[in-house]
């Protein structure tokens, strides 16, 4: 065979998808191929009629030796001589009478895999040994378990989620600690779910309530309060990388980020099923065109998570291939639980993720249009998303050139005449009345003239000034609206729009300019042998990726990792140590069988997060006080086995709206977009990028966040890194935080603040002390605190006595230096 022809034919094997993994290729032998390649195949093509339930034609291969006994047509596999057994002719369907699976041949791609494999010896892994082949590779991809809660033979236990922990601390020989009362309780319920502290006759109200089902309504109020989803999509948006800004070189504002915020907020609000949350946030844009038409907008908006993806490089989205490798990163942390980057430039060495497998799903991004935010060279935002069906941007045609015409109007005006250029033109002719004067006056009147011309001067520069500013504006707003057509005036999104079907080639180590064999779009074949999924014959295809990930083969995968995550936010610890790594080099789960157990219960409830919440704050678990108990802690140092509630500090957003709130002056509303500079000034450039903090008393997920310039207060409370998703933030405790909450002209000011509301509250000293207590901390001081609190407050007053303070002052400032303390504390600061 000539060498051309050999050429055409190998061109024609990589188009469809061929391997180039060689027979006698020595990789076929490591633990990661079998991993990766052959149990994937054997447990989704094979086991189901030659296994433990069912051994056709006498034949297992469930396991290395089962292969080599073979059956009925002899040895399956002859390890180092891939045609001396029946496993290859089989999927080759090479002979008449043996042929599986019966629908066909298994792809070229497998074949050559398998055939590598068997070359290298067939090896068997001790590691995959010790575990079923069937399912998949790793628990995390295995189907769920049906779990059947044991007896807790102390009766403590009543719930499912109580008697799967209970067993775990039977094992273990620790017990659990006393219930939580109920002021912790009430305390702990409200940061949890709303993320703000419990008011004070709330607190009385819930510790006087004896119905038996006084807690349950507690948590059933504040999962219904508009307050619920500002907490919890906090969390949310820390997975999503979410930032008003887009991370390029010059870090450029994004006016509309705000939108895929409160579509975040709202969602959680109205609890969105999960898998519909997952639905639209990677397929909206394609989804509004099916739904109704005042869900349009929504749809779209849900979308920021995929326009989120940072930015980079100096000109109008630079590097793609950049963009997408941080949208498929985020996306298969948050979603699947798993490192996709490594994929970009090699097969993953640990993870059953090829290079194919990250281009099969590059390819659903690169068919997908990102809007742009404006960059140092190209400083116009554009390519945004409207938030119209396309057959209503035609009622924008009239619209704009009606806008046009007045605007080109204007601008003709105000060229040839109106006041700007009136005012021009006799500032003109005053200045050269003037300075004829001043040159024909006579050496007495002279100097008084030229200060007077000159003075006339500087009013016709300013005057010109105005007028050219005038003009500019109105050109600028011409050339934009020319440029951006009717769609222009149409309200828009940082969004994604839809594009046509693409299928790209895989970069050679990653590089995009050294290209490789073309990839279909498709899914990993660690969830399917075939790689593949139906799609449409237009559009980039991800409203059927987005259903695959709910409905196909990763479900279980999916519903493990959100229910990881929520009980992670409710316990301060998940289950799965490594919430956004599920893979073979995360940590396993810690109770396996809970974890299936609420993963199942999940997708049973219709994937509602609002009832987890609930499943999982009505357990006794959940109740437990913080206690210390010196013999578990003797066993159990960590508390893995939960036989008490971990003791937690506030996040940064819960720490300062817990001072707003408790100074008064928190706003509750919604603020809306930023305000940030006019969009005709934007210059910003790697040397002067942009930079802001806008001061607000609104709650803290509404503050303005960059990806460049973090967030003076959020960075230093370990807020999220907005680069990046954030699946777990830090909990350092470091002597800044400390020198904040002393000196901080804002937590002065919101101590004053408090104090000044205790002494318009109430007159009496002992009961305005009993509501600081109350407010601060949810509970009245004991004894010995009201006691320290009433000397404190003498020597405070008289030391300003001594220093000469008025009189009509000592009290307020007396009781602003005891609300210091207090929002000081650790009881302040921690949740118990």
């Amino acid at each position: 065979m000539n060498r051309t022809i050999l050429s055409l034919l190998l061109s024609m094997a990589l188009a469809q998808g061929w391997t180039t993994t060689r027979a006698d290729s020595p990789e076929g032998a490591s633990e990661n191929f079998f991993e990766l390649r052959v149990r994937p195949v054997i447990a989704g093509q094979c086991v189901k009629c030659h296994g433990e339930k069912k051994a056709s034609g006498g034949l297992r291969v469930d396991s290395r030796q089962a292969l080599l006994d073979g059956g009925e047509s002899g040895p399956a596999v002859v390890p180092g001589d891939p045609d001396g057994g029946s496993l290859l002719r089989a999927i080759r369907h090479a002979d008449e009478d043996l042929k599986m699976p019966p629908s066909g041949p298994l792809p070229r791609a497998v074949q050559d895999d398998l055939a590598a494999w068997i070359a290298a010896g067939a090896p068997w892994p001790e590691s995959a040994a010790s575990r079923p082949i069937e399912g998949q590779a790793h628990w995390a991809f295995e189907p769920l378990r049906p779990i059947t809660p044991p007896e807790d033979p102390t009766g403590w236990a009543s719930s499912p989620i109580d008697r799967l922990v209970a067993a775990g601390r039977r094992a273990q020989g620790v017990h659990p600690v006393a219930r939580a009362d109920r002021r912790t309780l009430i305390r702990r319920a409200s940061f949890d779910l709303i993320g703000l502290p419990p008011e004070p006759e709330r607190v009385e109200a819930f510790a006087a309530d004896e119905r038996p089902d006084a807690y349950e309504r507690l948590v059933d109020e504040l999962l219904a309060s508009p307050h619920y989803g500002e907490r919890w999509g906090r969390d949310w948006l820390d997975l999503a990388r979410y930032a008003d800004t887009a991370g390029d070189n010059s870090d450029y504002p994004i006016r509309e980020a705000y939108l895929y915020r409160d579509y975040v907020i709202d969602a959680f609000n109205a609890d969105v099923p999960y898998d519909r949350f997952l639905h639209e946030q990677l397929a909206g844009d394609v989804l509004a065109a099916d739904g109704p038409p005042d869900d349009y907008a929504r749809r779209v908006i849900a979308t920021g998570f995929l326009a989120q993806s940072k930015r980079f490089g100096t000109v109008k989205l630079e590097d793609p291939h950049q963009i997408i490798e941080d949208t498929l990163n985020t996306t298969g942390q948050v979603v699947l639980g798993l490192s996709l980057r490594c994929a970009r430039c090699h097969d993953h060495k640990y993870d059953p993720i090829t290079a194919r497998d990250y281009y099969a799903l590059y390819g659903f991004f690169a068919g997908t249009k990102y809007p742009f935010a404006g960059s140092e060279e190209d400083h116009k935002p554009s390519e945004f998303a409207p938030l119209v069906a396309p057959e209503q941007l035609r009622d924008y045609q009239t619209q704009y050139g009606e806008t046009l015409a007045r605007l080109k109007a204007r601008l003709g005006e105000a060229e040839s005449g109106g006041e700007a250029v009136t005012k021009v033109r006799d500032l003109a002719l005053k200045a050269a009345v003037a300075e004829f004067i001043a040159d024909t006056a006579g050496p007495t009147d002279r100097g008084a003239l030229v200060a007077e011309v000159e003075a006339a001067k500087a009013e016709l520069t300013k005057a010109a000034a105005r007028r050219d500013g005038q003009l500019q504006r109105l050109r600028g707003e011409i050339k934009k609206l020319e440029a951006g057509g009717p769609t222009a005036l149409a309200p828009r999104a940082y969004a994604v729009r839809d594009g046509e079907p693409t299928n790209v080639k895989l970069q050679i180590g990653g590089d995009p300019t050294k290209l490789g064999e073309l990839v279909s779009r498709g899914v990993p074949k660690v969830f399917d042998p075939a790689g593949t999924i139906d799609l449409p014959s237009t559009g980039s295809g991800r409203p059927a990726l987005a259903r695959w990930l709910t409905e196909g083969r990763p479900r279980p995968l999916v519903a493990r990792v959100m229910v990881n995550r929520i009980w992670q936010h409710h316990f301060g610890k998940a289950i799965v140590p490594t919430p956004s790594d599920f893979g073979l080099r995360g940590t396993p789960p810690t109770h396996p069988e809970l974890l299936d157990w609420l993963a199942a219960d999940f997708v049973a409830s219709g994937w509602s997060i609002k009832a987890m919440h609930r499943r999982i704050m009505l357990s006794e678990t959940y109740r437990l006080a913080s206690k210390h108990d010196s013999a578990n802690a003797a066993i159990d140092t960590g508390n893995a086995w939960y036989w008490r509630f971990d003791r937690r500090p506030l996040d940064a957003e819960a720490l300062r709206d817990g001072l707003l709130a408790l100074g008064g002056n928190l706003r509750l509303d919604r603020p809306g977009p930023h305000p940030f500079p006019a969009e005709g000034t934007w210059a910003f450039s790697a040397h002067h990028q942009f930079k802001a903090v806008y001061p607000s008393e609104h709650r803290s997920i509404y503050l303005m966040v960059q990806r460049l310039h973090p967030h003076p207060y959020l960075a230093l409370f370990n807020g999220p890194d907005t680069s990046v998703t954030t699946a777990v933030r830090d909990r350092s405790t470091v002597s800044l935080q400390a020198l904040y909450m002393v000196n901080n002209p804002f937590v002065h000011d919101q101590a004053r603040r408090f104090a000044g509301r205790l002494l318009a509250a109430e007159s009496d000293a002992s009961a305005r002390l009993r509501l600081a207590y109350s407010q601060a901390f949810g509970r009245p001081p004991t004894g010995a605190e009201r006691d320290r609190a009433e000397a404190f407050l003498r020597d405070y007053e008289r030391s300003l006595a001594d220093e000469g303070l008025p009189t009509d002052r000592r009290e307020g400032e007396a009781w602003a230096g005891l609300t210091r303390a207090l929002l000081a504390s650790n009881e302040f600061l921690y949740v118990d």
